[in-house]
């Protein structure tokens, strides 16, 4: 029973291995899923959602500025 343990746990960690081989042992390694750093993603026109909001919050923010003392109570 302990020897058949031992195979099995042999077998499935060679297979981890062979699954993992070019992520493991390849120069490029894992591929960056992140949207924001892959180059891949970034010439298709993909972009990070979050910067994209960050980038329109900025945008909305510098266009509504509206300066107090320039305000006037306009009767009507």
């Amino acid at each position: 029973m302990l020897s058949f343990l031992i195979v099995v746990l042999v077998i499935v960690g060679l297979s981890f291995i062979f699954l993992g081989f070019n992520i493991f042992f390849r120069r490029k390694g894992f591929p960056e899923t992140e949207v924001g750093r892959n180059k891949e993603m970034r010439k298709m026109g993909l972009t990070c959602p979050k910067c994209d909001n960050i980038q329109n919050n900025r945008k909305l923010k510098s266009a509504v500025r509206i300066n107090p003392e320039k305000l006037r109570i306009v009767n009507s």
